[in-house]
This record gives structure tokens, C-alpha cells and sequence, in this order.
């Protein structure tokens, strides 16, 4: 299980946790939208490309 890091919403998966995003996206909910636009992008991406930010952006700065 993942948690949306906005709203708390328990997801099973990223994959789903990125669909969460592009719906809340969509309906341009701006707690999310915001979010976005600071961990992933400001540019609209394929939701596979999403997928895959969203795994780094939740994985957190590398280790030094």
C-alpha cells in the first residue's frame, strides 16, 4: 500500500497512485496539481512517464 502524499488516500500500488494524480490532474484539483508541478513537472507527461517520476519523486533525494 502507498499513501497519496497530498491527500492520504491509501493506494495499492504507484501505477495506481499515478492514476490518482492524472484524474485529480484532470479535474484540475490544485492541492495535487501543485504537487505535481513541484516533484515531477510543469510539462503534462504520458501516465507511464508519470508512473515512473512519481517512483523517484517518492523515493526522495539520493544518498550522498
Amino acid at each position: 500500500m502507498i499513501a497519496c502524499p497530498v491527500c492520504r488516500l491509501e493506494l495499492a500500488n504507484v501505477p495506481r497512485l499515478a492514476d490518482h494524480f492524472w484524474e485529480a490532474a484532470e479535474a484540475s484539483e490544485g492541492r495535487h496539481v501543485m504537487w505535481l508541478n513541484r516533484h515531477v513537472g510543469f510539462r503534462e507527461v504520458p501516465r507511464e512517464v508519470l508512473r515512473e517520476r512519481l517512483e523517484q519523486a517518492l523515493q526522495g533525494p539520493p544518498d550522498s
